[in-house]
């Protein structure tokens, strides 16, 4: 996709191949990270599917860097859009992000108003031995983003996530980011 001579990175292409594993290289801020997390939502609104987001360290969920994910496909209405105006933002809660919206209540406050479950789980793949023994039976898009880095990689990472979150699962569609370092 083009947009004022800025060429983004589209799923199209990848999509039409028959794997189970679909690997992205590519430049920073091209949009491969937004392209998938656009997926997920389209996804989820439409089948139900719900997404995991894997990142090698933890720092890399807390905070601002777990909330703000899905900020630009918040900007650009798309959460309005694919829900069909039920939810306008998302809100990010102990490594799981929920659609929500603001009301304003009788007194005029700014009341936020979360769905129940969340659409997208955030792993840290440095800390899998928490999640070995839980299940995500509705989570059909598992997107490990930054999976090439220029140093800090775990011993046996890669045995690690097949281990750890594709045992004993069925994966619609996986995603891999793959940066190119400058």
């Amino acid at each position: 996709m083009k947009s004022n001579n800025i060429e983004y990175y589209s799923l199209d292409k990848i999509l039409k191949k028959n794997t189970q594993y679909k690997v992205i290289f590519g430049k920073r801020s091209n949009g491969k990270t937004f392209a998938v997390l656009e997926r997920g939502l389209k996804l989820f609104f439409q089948k139900g599917i719900e997404m995991a987001y894997i990142r090698r360290n933890r720092e890399d969920m807390l905070g601002k860097n777990g909330q703000t994910l899905f900020n630009n496909l918040v900007e650009l209405g798309l959460v309005e859009k694919y829900s069909k105006g039920v939810w306008t933002d998302v809100y990010y809660y102990g490594k799981r992000w929920y659609f929500c919206r603001y009301e304003e209540d009788d007194k005029g406050h700014r009341q936020r108003i979360t769905d129940e479950k969340p659409f997208c789980y955030g792993f840290v793949l440095s800390g899998q031995e928490h999640d070995k023994s839980t299940s995500y039976p509705r989570v059909g898009l598992i997107v490990f983003d930054e999976f090439l880095s220029r140093s800090n990689y775990l011993p046996d990472e890669f045995i690690l996530f097949m281990n750890t979150y594709l045992r004993k699962k069925i994966v619609l569609v996986i995603m891999i980011f793959i940066h190119i370092l400058q």
